[in-house]
């Protein structure tokens, strides 16, 4: 049986291609790929892997009797969630509407895989240190647009200059307050008539590697 990483690698270069031009075809990241084919992604989704043969253009069979991927005959069970969501830019997050969700791109530049379910999930990568030391620049977070947010949990917010920002739910008396973990940042009071706006709750942290 050959792995699984190592099938990957030797048909892409069988076939001249970069990890970039297999992940393009595929809809995943570059990194995506690197990972898988150093061993540090063992079991890839189903989803993922029927993806990246296509862009290989490889018989799924031939691939199955050669890594032995599927060898009970069945799909491993903890991979049947997960799916592929967009990270998309703070400013298209920005760009609110009243469904609750920002437009979901079809073809994303940059994709991440995730067993979070809902309707038009997506992601932002932290691009800043105002959510320090729990979420760090460059962490990639997963947004739920259609889960109702209450005060202690992580929200995606268009502020009044209709421009997304990442802060934690608070409610001190009556009064709701948007607060940063960085204490650089200022905590932003939500008042009555106040134009800022919940975008979706943020549901999960990918690790960061």
């Amino acid at each position: 049986m050959k792995p699984v990483a190592t099938y990957i690698r030797d048909r892409r270069e069988a076939l001249g291609l970069s990890a970039s031009e297999v992940a393009r075809k595929a809809g995943v990241s570059g990194e995506h790929i690197r990972y898988i084919e150093k061993g540090e992604r063992k079991s890839p989704g189903f989803d993922i892997v029927v993806r990246i043969l296509r862009a290989l253009r490889t018989d799924p069979l031939e691939f199955l009797q050669t890594t032995g991927y599927l060898s009970s005959g069945a799909e491993p069970a903890p991979l049947k969630t997960m799916r592929l969501v967009p990270i998309i830019s703070w400013a298209m997050a920005g760009n609110w509407h009243r469904d609750g969700a920002p437009d979901y791109p079809a073809n994303a530049d940059e994709w991440t895989e995730t067993n979070v379910e809902g309707k038009k999930v997506f992601a932002l990568r932290i691009k800043d240190d105002s959510m320090k030391p729990e979420f760090a620049e460059g962490d990639v977070i997963i947004i739920n647009p259609q889960i109702v947010a209450v005060p202690g949990d992580f929200v995606i917010v268009k502020n009044s200059e209709k421009e997304a920002i990442f802060r934690q739910l608070k409610k001190y008396g009556r009064t709701l307050v948007l607060l940063p973990f960085n204490h650089r940042y200022p905590d932003i009071e939500l008042k009555k008539g106040h134009r800022c706006r919940i975008i979706g709750k943020v549901v999960k942290k990918e690790k960061k590697y």
